[in-house]
């Protein structure tokens, strides 16, 4: 994590941290495998389908309509339920889940972390395995590798200072990241796609943004529009030096 960025999950409400997405789906997850026992994983290392529906039921997913889900699959595998996948990694990552014999098991951190006065710091440990342990790449098969993963962090301050009102992925894009990364020709769309998988819906799923679904103009294309929650500034702190033409350092 880059020295200019801080987490500062104390300064988080626990009701705040209790509803973000990815904190829900994780203490669902961490109080069955402490009531199992564990967590059997199937042959393929997934989790069991009852598992899986347990949590997809009670937790919402920015992005992702539950119901047509439903409608596409007779039975819910947790590839099928991406953001109970998504949690169940971070949470493997993090260090909270630990397989052994084929079996998730809750750590005795992990157990502490089902208090919910706890839930500001699993939300912590989330953000950074996300960010910070995790290969997004993994999840979206954009053919972009660890791009804008590898300066997450002025992605992060970026948005910190744009963010406050509704906008797009096409804008935030070029206004957040480092383009000239991108050192060889791609489809117009994947830097976009790759901002919207590997750096917004994150934050979405972690509570720090929130979307809203817009028809554009041009009447083709339902479009997502993104800004900062209050928990973006509550969770991350910065301390930024720019240099001025002078060379003297400003904050």
């Amino acid at each position: 994590m880059p020295q200019a960025l801080r987490l500062t999950p104390y300064r988080v409400p626990v009701e705040a941290a209790l509803a973000a997405p990815m904190v829900v789906a994780a203490r669902l997850l961490l109080d069955l495998a402490v009531k199992q026992g564990g967590l059997v994983l199937t042959p393929a290392g997934f989790l069991k389908r009852a598992d899986v529906r347990h949590v997809f039921d009670r937790t919402e997913w920015p992005g992702f309509d539950k119901a047509t889900t439903l409608a596409m699959y007779k039975v819910i595998n947790e590839q099928d339920a991406y953001g109970v996948l998504f949690t169940r990694v971070a949470l493997q990552v993090c260090g909270l889940l630990r397989k052994r014999s084929g079996v998730l098991r809750a750590t005795r951190v992990a157990k502490s972390m089902l208090a919910e006065e706890a839930a500001p710091a699993l939300l912590g440990e989330l953000f950074q395995a996300v960010f910070w342990e995790m290969n997004l790449q993994n999840f979206d098969r954009n053919p972009l590798p660890f791009w804008p993963q590898h300066h997450v962090g002025l992605v992060l301050w970026c948005l910190s200072v744009t963010a406050h009102e509704w906008s797009s992925a096409e804008h935030l894009t070029p206004a957040c990241t480092i383009m000239e990364t991108i050192d060889e020709p791609i489809a117009r769309d994947l830097p976009g796609f790759a901002m919207v998988t590997r750096v917004l819906r994150p934050l979405t799923w972690l509570g720090l943004m929130e979307d809203r679904t817009q028809k554009r103009a041009s009447g083709w294309l339902d479009d997502e529009d993104f800004r900062k929650t209050p928990l973006f500034d509550q969770m991350l702190s910065f301390k930024v030096e720019m240099i001025d033409d002078e060379g003297h350092a400003r904050h």
